[in-house]
C-alpha cells in the first residue's frame, strides 16, 4: 500500500526538479515533462512508450505502460497476461502544485520460468484510487489519499501455494515543510479483512488472518533538499564504472549536508482480531502490535523496537488447563539499542573514504568504523517495559544490560523487577502443584526470593538487580548468600 505511493512520488519526482509557478496547459509543457520523466530511461523504451505525457484542455495524461518492460525483456522466462496503461491526471494550481487524480484496477497473470519449475501469479485490484496535491519544490506529495477494493494475489510453484487478499484498504500521506530544507511526512492506513494461506512447505497448511491492519508511520525533520541533490547525483553517475576525484568530492559533500538525514522515525503497525491456523489448531490474539523508533543518524543514535499482544488464544486442548490459566492477558517486549555513534562513523567514512576506488577503504579502515559506532566495544540495550499481566499475576522489568559482541562471554546487567499480585500468583502454583509438579518447584522458588524483595508499597514486591562482568549479583544492593 505504501509501496504504491512511493512508487507515484518517485516517478512524479523528476517532473519538476525545482519550484515553478503553475503555467496553462500546454503541448509543449507535456514534452518537457516527458522529458524530464524519462531522463533516466534508455533510448529504446522512450521510443516504445514506457511513459508518455499528453496535454488535453486543462491537464496533463500520464500514461505509464509496463507491457513495455515485458517486451524489451531479453528473455521469454516471464510471460504476462492482462498489463495495461496506468494513467494519472496532474492538473497545474495557481500555488505551483499539481492536483493529481488516478482511476485503475489490474487483472494479471503470469508464469515465471526458472529453476526448479514454473511458477505462476496472478494479481487483482478491483479498484484503486489516487487523489493528491503534489508539489514540485519538495518532490513529494503535500496530502494524498490512496484507496483500493478487493486486492488479491496468488503465487503457485513445485513448493508451495500462497494466497493473499484484502478487502479493502485506504491509505493517507502529508508533508509539511518545517522550514527552508527540512520536512515532517506522516502516513497513516489501514487494511480490511486481511487474510492469507500458505500450502505446502515444512509447515503443511497455514492460513492468517486479520480484521484490520492499521499502519501509522512519521518522518519528522527529513532534509529533503540535500537528499533530493543526493539522489540526482547518484542517478547522473550511476553509469560509470568509478567517479572522477570533483565527483567524489561532490559525493562527500552532499553526505557531509545529508547528516543526521532524519530527526526521528516512528512506526507502528497493528493487526486486530489475528488468527493463525496450523495443523496443531488454530491460534489467535485480540490484536498483536509491532513498533520501531529511531533519532536518524546521530552521534547517540537510538533504535527501539518491540511488540506487545493482546489476548493470546491457544488452540482448544493443545495446553494443560493448569497453564491455560497462566497465560498472560497482555504481554509486552520494547527494547531499545542505544549510544550508537553512526554519526562518527559516517564523519570518518567521509574523512578517509577514496570514492574513485573500487574499494573505498582499508580492511583496517572499516574495522575502525565498527570500532567507533561502539567505542568501547560494548553495545546498551535498553529494557523499557518487559511485561506480562494477568489475573494471577503482574511482572515488569526495566534496565539496562551491556553486552559486548566480540566478547560473547562479557556482560552486565542493572535491571528492575517489579510482581504485583504476589501472593495470589503463589496460591495459584501451589493449587495446580499435584497437577503440574514444576508449580510447586515455581512456588517454593518464589517464596525465596520474596525473603530477598523489597516492599515497594501497594503490593508490589522489588528486586533490584546488578550483575558483573565477573557473574557476581546483587539484589537490592546485597550478594547472594552462596557469593560471599
Amino acid at each position: 500500500m505504501r509501496r504504491q505511493i512511493l512508487m507515484a512520488s518517485a516517478a512524479l519526482a523528476l517532473v519538476c526538479a525545482s519550484p515553478a509557478l503553475a503555467q496553462e496547459v500546454s503541448p509543449s509543457g507535456a514534452e518537457s515533462m516527458q522529458q524530464k520523466l524519462t531522463r533516466y530511461l534508455p533510448q529504446d523504451m522512450i521510443d516504445a512508450g514506457l511513459v508518455t505525457v499528453k496535454a488535453a484542455s486543462s491537464f496533463y495524461e500520464l500514461r505509464f505502460n509496463p507491457t513495455v518492460l515485458i517486451d524489451k525483456a531479453k528473455t521469454g522466462a516471464v510471460q504476462v497476461e492482462g498489463l495495461k496503461p496506468l494513467t494519472a491526471y496532474l492538473r497545474p494550481t495557481p500555488e505551483g502544485t499539481y492536483r493529481i487524480e488516478a482511476n485503475d484496477s489490474l487483472d494479471i497473470k503470469g508464469t515465471i520460468d526458472a529453476a526448479p519449475g514454473k511458477n505462476s501469479f496472478t494479481y487483482l485490484v478491483e479498484s484503486m484510487k489516487l487523489d493528491g496535491v503534489y508539489d514540485p519544490e519538495i518532490l513529494y506529495f503535500t496530502s494524498a489519499d490512496w484507496t483500493a477494493k478487493r486486492l488479491a494475489f496468488t503465487s503457485t510453484s513445485s513448493q508451495e501455494s500462497v494466497t493473499a487478499s484484502v478487502g479493502e484498504t485506504a491509505m493517507r500521506v502529508a508533508a509539511e515543510k518545517k522550514d527552508a530544507g527540512t520536512l515532517d511526512i506522516t502516513s497513516t492506513g489501514v487494511m480490511k479483512a486481511f487474510a492469507e494461506t500458505i500450502t505446502g512447505g515444512p509447515s503443511g497448511r497455514v492460513d492468517i488472518g486479520a480484521d484490520t491492519v492499521d499502519i501509522d508511520v512519521s518522518l519528522d525533520g527529513a532534509r529533503y533538499k540535500v537528499m533530493q541533490e543526493l539522489v540526482f547525483f547518484v542517478l547522473d553517475n550511476m553509469h560509470k564504472d568509478k567517479l572522477e576525484a570533483p565527483d567524489a568530492a561532490r559525493l562527500k559533500e552532499l553526505l557531509r549536508a545529508s547528516m543526521p538525514i532524519f530527526d526521528n522515525l516512528t512506526e507502528t503497525i497493528k493487526a486486530s482480531n489475528v488468527t493463525v491456523g496450523t495443523d496443531k489448531g488454530t491460534f489467535g490474539a485480540a490484536a498483536v502490535s509491532y513498533n520501531l523508533d529511531m533519532n536518524g543518524i546521530a552521534h547517540s543514535t537510538r533504535f527501539g523496537f518491540g511488540f506487545d499482544v493482546e489476548g493470546p488464544k491457544p488452540p482448544a486442548g493443545v495446553l494443560p488447563v493448569a497453564f491455560e490459566g497462566a497465560l498472560p492477558e497482555r504481554a509486552t517486549f520494547k527494547a531499545a539499542v542505544t549510544n550508537l555513534d553512526l554519526a562518527g562513523a559516517v564523519t570518518y567514512l567521509l574523512d578517509n573514504a577514496d570514492f574513485t576506488k573500487t574499494q573505498p577503504l582499508t580492511e583496517a579502515q572499516n574495522k575502525e568504523i565498527g570500532r567507533i559506532i561502539l567505542p568501547d566495544g560494548s553495545m546498551t540495550v535498553e529494557f523499557e517495559d518487559v511485561s506480562a499481566v494477568s489475573p494471577i499475576y503482574d511482572v515488569h522489568l526495566s534496565g539496562t544490560m551491556l553486552v559486548y559482541p566480540e566478547q560473547k562471554d562479557r556482560h552486565s546487567a542493572d535491571v528492575k523487577i517489579t510482581m504485583r499480585e504476589f501472593d495470589k500468583t503463589v496460591a495459584y502454583l501451589q493449587k495446580n502443584a499435584s497437577t503440574v509438579p514444576e508449580f510447586g518447584q515455581a512456588a517454593f522458588g518464589l517464596l525465596m526470593m520474596k525473603g530477598l524483595a523489597r516492599d515497594a508499597g501497594g503490593g508490589a514486591q522489588v528486586w533490584d538487580l546488578k550483575v558483573g562482568e565477573d557473574g557476581k549479583v546483587l539484589i537490592n544492593g546485597q550478594p547472594l548468600p552462596f557469593q560471599q
